[in-house]
């Protein structure tokens, strides 16, 4: 078979200096409940799906530095989706249509076996010049659910069309779909639908949604599924503008609800994430009909602090969706509980003109709290040491997320429609936070790299605010340095 043993022998090479080299990564910063590979650079989840008994969750790999390099697939696999073991390398650079990159894409269970579909990558001038590429859509093929025999090209672009990527697959009555992202002559983004019976020949049916000109040039990541009786894509559009306290991150991962799964409008896409630090989101269906989505908890153009810490990226944790009067809600999944430990009530505090310390050196940790309306304090909220700020600014209306670090500082910021109190849900590890805002209506999401000894707390300024049932949870640390290979022979 074209590619088998080339992928085999690069894969496992891959493998092995994974398990050689997890020992060089520095811990200060690294996740303790977020997925992170055993050493190295990550991106985009890929393939997440439950197949062969396990949930399976690939992942945009270079597992030779802490930098973005050619683009592998890293591979975890688990039984409840929050503790994860890691596998062999999935797929290396290894055939003359994915040379310089196995990028993006989706997994499927088909007849016992599961199969990946991915885009192969070459830069036709130097590398890093997207100006000059070929993109195709590729197969890999696995009866064990671990190591993968690549099968070749099934979808060549459009003529005229070089970026053409991030295939997302799924199963409709007895029918095989994908949607993939391309950017179109004139510099427009649209999400193309293709169809097949064998998961092998693929036929263009057309866009499912078309950026308007002037917008965005493409939509990375795409994902089209069915939600509560209505349908959602969720996409990366690249080359939007920001509005106001809107779209302000190098990329936005963005979502909108049609009822169908096609003829989706643009001009309705709304942010999935208010945070700094959430991108190239991808769902899948739980055996349990539960809708679920992971991203990759950083965003492109940053001065990543972990770089030097021979590790850099990590995945959010996955998030149960539900549509609500037409806006999606996201809440962490239920299996989330496996990581608790010992719960400690606080009560209600109140805090005038100062602040009130919930612990001196802050653990990984989940807190929930009641933000109480009508306070009388300008400011009013949570701070991480010196990290991060999360807070109700009363004068403006908005709740923002405030990264503080040298090199990081930036707000991001939504608007509070009605003034009401806020149940906050906060899971907090070594180099992230999640924060889930009256029951997911919302989501913020960042990574900071401030010390664990940073203390805790909530602060009022000019004013006084009250916070109620105020409770901390630690958490276990499950990504504790499991040793990668055992089964890489």
């Amino acid at each position: 078979m074209s590619g088998t043993q080339d992928n085999a022998a690069l894969t496992l090479k891959a493998t092995r200096w994974l398990g050689e080299h997890q020992g060089s990564v520095r811990k200060r910063h690294y996740p303790a409940f977020h997925l992170a590979a055993p050493s190295g650079w990550i991106n985009d989840p890929n393939g997440f799906c439950f197949a062969l008994g396990q949930y399976h969750l690939f992942y945009q790999h270079y597992p030779y530095d802490a930098q973005w390099g050619p683009m592998h697939w890293g591979h975890a696999v688990s039984d409840d989706l929050i503790h994860w073991h890691h596998c062999p390398v999935a797929l290396a650079p290894s055939e003359a249509y994915d040379k310089d990159g196995c990028f993006s894409g989706s997994a499927i269970e088909h007849d016992g076996k599961l199969y990946l579909i991915y885009t192969g990558h070459v830069w036709l001038k130097e590398p890093g010049n997207d100006d000059a590429i070929r993109e195709v859509q590729c197969l890999a093929v696995s009866k064990d659910g671990l190591h993968f025999e690549k099968q070749g090209v099934i979808i060549e672009p459009p003529e005229g069309v070089m970026h053409f990527r991030d295939p997302k697959v799924w199963e409709e009555n007895g029918k095989f779909y994908l949607v993939l992202g391309a950017r179109m002559p004139g510099d427009r983004a649209q999400i193309l639908k293709y169809a097949s019976e064998d998961l092998r020949t693929w036929t263009l049916m057309g866009p499912v949604l078309s950026a308007p000109e002037g917008e965005a040039f493409m939509y990375e990541c795409p994902d089209v599924f069915p939600l509560d009786g209505q349908y959602v894509a969720a996409l990366s559009p690249m080359g939007l503008k920001p509005q106001g306290i809107e779209r302000n991150n190098p990329s936005i991962n963005s979502y909108v609800v049609a009822a169908a799964g096609e003829g989706f409008d643009p001009s309705q896409l709304k942010e999935i994430d208010h945070g700094h630090d959430f991108y190239a989101s991808q769902s899948m269906l739980a055996p349990d009909g539960r809708r679920i989505m992971v991203a990759w908890l950083s965003m492109w153009k940053l001065p990543f602090a972990s770089y030097k810490d021979n590790w850099c990226g990590m995945l959010t944790l996955p998030r149960e969706l539900s549509l609500k009067d037409g806006k999606l809600i996201q809440k962490p999944v239920r299996e989330v509980q496996s990581l608790y430990k010992k719960e400690k009530s606080l009560g209600s505090i109140e805090v005038t003109n100062g602040v009130s310390t919930l612990c001196e050196t802050f653990k990984r940790c989940r807190l929930t709290l009641k933000v109480t309306a009508g306070a009388s304090a300008e400011c009013y909220g949570l701070r991480l040491g010196n990290a991060l700020s999360l807070y109700v600014d009363r004068q403006h209306g908005e709740l923002t997320l405030l990264r503080m670090e040298e090199g990081f500082f930036a707000p991001r910021s939504m608007q509070l429609e009605a003034v009401r109190d806020l149940d906050l849900e906060i899971f907090i590890d070594k180099s992230a936070i999640e924060v889930f805002v009256n029951g997911g209506e919302a989501t913020f999401t960042t990574a900071f790299y401030c010390e664990e000894r940073s203390p805790l707390t909530l602060f009022a300024t000019n004013g006084t605010a009250a916070f109620k049932e105020v409770t901390l949870t630690a958490l276990k640390n499950v990504m504790k340095g499991e040793r990668i290979g055992r089964d890489s022979q």
